[in-house]
C-alpha cells in the first residue's frame, strides 16, 4: 500500500531516518519490516540445458544454469555427488580495467558459501541432495557433479539469497539421466564403464526436499531487524546475518556478510534473529515448493506485492 512516511524518508537517505522509520515498522519502499520484495521464479528458461531458473528478488536478479558430468568423489565421502557453484557478478558492476578482481572475489565468496549448503555440516558422509538422490555412480570412483553456474544479472541486495534461490530451483527444473554399469570385473583408476541413458524422456527428477536457502538479516543499533535488505540498506546495517534454512525450518549453516567484523548483540536480540529466520524461511520454501508447472510449461512462481 502508499506509506507516506516511507516516501518522505525516501528524500533523506541519512542512517537515523531510515532507523526511525524501522522502528514505526516502514522501509523507504513502503514495505515492513518482514516483508520481501515481489519474488519471481522462473524455471526451464535456457531450452537446452540440464537446469535452469532465473530469480528476480525485486531488483536483484540471477540466472542459474546446471551442467552435469561424472567424476571422482571426495576421499572421505565415497557416495557423496559434489556440487560446484560459480558466480559471475560481471554483468551487474560497472567493471573497469582495474576493479574487475574485487566483483571476481565478491562471486567466489558466494559461491564458496552456496557450495556449504550442499555439502551439510563438517563430517556429514552425505551432502543434502544425497539425503533423498542416490547420485552415486561406482561407490568411491564415480559420482555426479552438479556444476551450477550463475550471472547476476543486476544486484539490488540480498544477492547470496537470490544466488542461493536460483541454484535450488535451477535444480529443481533439473534432469538426471539414467545409467548403466557395464563392466564391474577389472575395474581401472577411473572407474568402470558407464553408458549413460540419452533419452530425455528416461531422465529422472531432483528432490531438493532438504535443500536449505539462505536468509539474510540486518540488524540495526538499537536491535530491530530487516529481511530482503536492497543495496542501500545492507550499508546501514549493524550487522547482516546470513542463516541457511531447510524446508523443516532448521538452521543447516550460518555466517556474518564480512567474516572479519565481530559484532555482538543481546543474546534476546539474537534469539529474536534466529526464530524468525527459521520461520521466514521454512514459509518462503513452502510457498516455492507448494506449485508444479504445467505439463511441458515452464514453472513460474510470483510471491509477494
Amino acid at each position: 500500500g502508499d506509506h507516506p512516511a516511507g516516501a518522505g524518508m525516501a528524500a533523506l537517505s541519512s542512517v537515523e531516518v531510515w532507523e526511525a522509520g524501522v522502528a514505526r515498522n516502514v522501509r523507504e519502499d513502503g514495505r515492513e519490516r518482514t516483508e520481501f520484495r515481489r519474488l519471481t521464479i522462473t524455471e526451464g528458461v535456457v531450452d537446452h540445458a540440464m537446469g535452469s531458473a532465473q530469480v528476480d528478488l525485486g531488483d536483484t536478479k540471477v540466472l542459474a544454469v546446471l551442467t552435469l558430468e561424472l567424476g571422482p568423489p571426495r576421499k572421505e565421502r565415497p557416495r557423496s555427488a559434489i556440487v560446484n557453484v560459480s558466480v559471475d557478478c560481471m554483468l551487474s558492476s560497472p567493471v573497469d580495467g582495474n576493479n574487475y578482481k574485487q566483483f571476481d572475489a565478491k562471486g567466489r565468496d558466494i559461491a564458496r558459501r552456496v557450495e556449504q549448503l550442499y555439502d551439510g555440516c563438517r563430517g556429514a558422509k552425505l551432502g543434502c541432495l544425497d539425503l533423498e538422490n542416490d547420485l552415486c555412480v561406482s561407490e568411491g570412483s564415480l559420482v555426479w557433479h552438479l556444476n551450477l553456474d550463475c550471472v547476476v544479472i543486476s544486484d539490488d541486495g540480498s544477492l547470496l539469497d537470490c544466488v542461493a534461490m536460483a541454484c535450488r530451483c535451477c535444480l529443481r527444473d533439473a534432469t538426471i539421466p539414467g545409467h548403466e554399469v557395464l563392466e564391474q570385473q577389472d575395474v581401472g583408476p577411473s572407474g568402470p564403464e558407464v553408458r549413460v541413458e540419452e533419452d530425455p524422456n528416461l531422465h529422472r527428477t531432483l528432490s531438493c526436499g532438504r535443500v536449505p536457502t539462505y536468509v539474510s538479516v540486518g540488524v540495526l543499533e538499537q536491535g530491530q531487524w530487516v529481511f530482503d535488505l536492497s543495496a542501500a540498506e545492507e550499508l546501514r546495517c549493524r550487522s547482516v546475518m546470513h542463516f541457511g534454512v531447510d524446508p523443516s525450518g532448521s538452521i543447516r549453516s550460518a555466517c556474518t556478510s564480512n567474516a572479519n567484523t565481530c559484532v555482538s548483540h543481546s543474546s534476546g536480540t539474537m534469539a529474536d534473529v534466529v526464530e524468525a529466520a527459521c520461520l521466514a524461511g521454512r514459509a518462503l520454501l513452502e510457498q516455492i515448493d507448494a506449485s508444479n508447472a504445467p505439463e511441458g510449461e515452464r514453472r513460474v512462481v510470483h510471491l509477494g506485492k
